[in-house]
């Protein structure tokens, strides 16, 4: 676990913690012991690289438990969407589940920051030296850039359930500066934003990973 004055944060992006959230739900039933998710990911249970992802999972509220690690709802949510806007929706509360990232994002919004002001605003927040800012400071804007597609996202976003029947029928429905992406059951919409095109990739991309994994 890494800490900045009295907020904590994963060391692990939250889409990688997910990928992992997905095999202990695919795998392994949602529940394991901690050694045991250590030999099955090839890691010492004792080691800086496990403690960081088993950390994660607890801080992106994806997991509970230290000797035996158990699935949040979320977790299970996350690792069986019963659709697209689903999966959308519960990343977004995810990412929005680290007080610190909840921080930036209310200073910084959609706006591009260089790693400077990033520094200064770390040390605002937490209130910590600046030397200790600076050694976190690019596994931060790492993390946090991962997850800004969601945190900047726009509420406004629909689902239509079983359109797929109805293609080439409702087109002129759709309100203006609004898209539409359909699917197998159903059609999610959502305003034409760049913060709400880079979380549709970012949930493509997702799904392409479980898919493929």
């Amino acid at each position: 676990m890494a800490k900045l004055g009295d907020y904590e944060f994963p060391e692990i992006g939250l889409t990688e913690s997910v990928e992992l959230t997905r095999r202990i739900y695919d795998k392994l039933g949602g529940e394991v012991r901690r050694d045991a998710l250590a030999i099955v990911l090839g890691m010492s249970s004792a080691g800086g690289a496990f403690g960081a992802r088993a950390s994660a999972l607890r801080i992106w509220g994806l997991a509970t438990g230290r000797s035996s690690i158990e699935l949040t709802p979320a977790g299970v949510q996350v690792s069986s969407p019963t659709s697209l806007e689903e999966e959308a929706q519960v990343m977004r509360r995810l990412a929005a589940s680290v007080p610190l990232f909840n921080e930036l994002h209310g200073r910084i919004g959609d706006s591009s920051v260089d790693q400077s002001v990033l520094a200064a605003m770390l040390q605002e927040i937490t209130g910590v030296e600046m030397n200790e800012v600076v050694r976190r400071v690019a596994m931060i804007e790492r993390i946090f850039e991962g997850i800004r597609g969601y945190l900047n996202a726009s509420v406004d976003l629909q689902v239509e359930k079983n359109s797929m029947s109805r293609i080439g029928t409702n087109i002129e429905n759709l309100p203006e500066g609004w898209m539409e992406f359909r699917y197998d059951d159903g059609a999610l919409r959502m305003r034409e934003t760049a913060a709400n095109l880079d979380m549709l990739i970012a949930t493509l991309e997702s799904r392409r990973d479980r898919l493929s994994g």
